[in-house]
């Protein structure tokens, strides 16, 4: 059974999520809640057992979606974090995926799309409604292709796959026994490789061009 939360502040929208949620034998509704507060709150709970999947409103009263999602997923490492909104922007979507969430869906989606969606995320893959996938595809064809990941050498690689399976860079640098400042620094460098200006496009580019899959799935098991 895969356990779900919902966080969205339109009640309607919660309520025929959470009935959508419902709908479903495989999977169980823990929670649904109408903000960050509300959401931290449940995962600061003494003894709380953790959701398989939160979905997250992108614009929340109390914070947006992007925040609480990675805040969620340092609280609950197996957490896997799809945004579900009505916004469509590039920004938006790279910075999901660069913040290490695991999907972006668009709330005009066919409830059959969504249902599947929380499926597939469950068991590790990248989720992208089809105008975050244009965002991501954008993004990589900004880069020079294949030549932007050829010009990483072996190190730079194996960062970027972690960053893509969505690790913070504390965690990196723990699985790759260095120094947070020598994984910044790397990234910095990183970027100039790839001709990007941010980590969230680097990771973006990274997952576009298959960095991330096998571990995230690897981590379900």
């Amino acid at each position: 059974m895969i356990r779900v939360l919902v966080v969205d502040d339109h009640p309607i929208v919660l309520a025929g999520l959470s009935a959508l949620v419902e709908s479903d034998g495989g999977l169980e509704l823990i929670a649904a809640v109408r903000g960050a507060a509300d959401a931290l709150a449940l995962a600061d709970r003494p003894g709380a057992e953790p959701p398989d999947i939160a979905l997250l409103d992108l614009q929340l009263p109390d914070g947006d979606g992007i925040t609480l999602g990675a805040d969620l997923k340092q609280r609950w490492p197996r957490l896997r974090v799809v945004v579900f909104t009505m916004h469509t922007d590039d920004q938006s979507v790279i910075r999901s995926l660069g913040s290490g969430l695991d999907g972006y869906l668009l709330k005009d989606s066919d409830p059959d799309d969504v249902l599947a969606a929380i499926h597939s995320a469950a068991r590790g893959t990248l989720v992208l409604g089809r105008g975050a996938q244009a965002a991501v595809l954008a993004a990589a064809a900004a880069a020079p292709q294949p030549a932007a990941l050829a010009a990483l050498d072996s190190r730079d690689l194996e960062i970027l796959e972690l960053l893509a399976q969505g690790l913070p860079t504390a965690q990196v640098a723990r699985r790759l026994f260095l120094a947070p400042k020598t994984i910044r620094n790397r990234v910095s460098d990183m970027l100039d490789k790839l001709g990007v200006a941010t980590r969230e496009e680097a990771i973006a580019l990274g997952r576009a061009s298959g960095l991330g899959r096998a571990t995230r799935n690897d981590a379900r098991t």
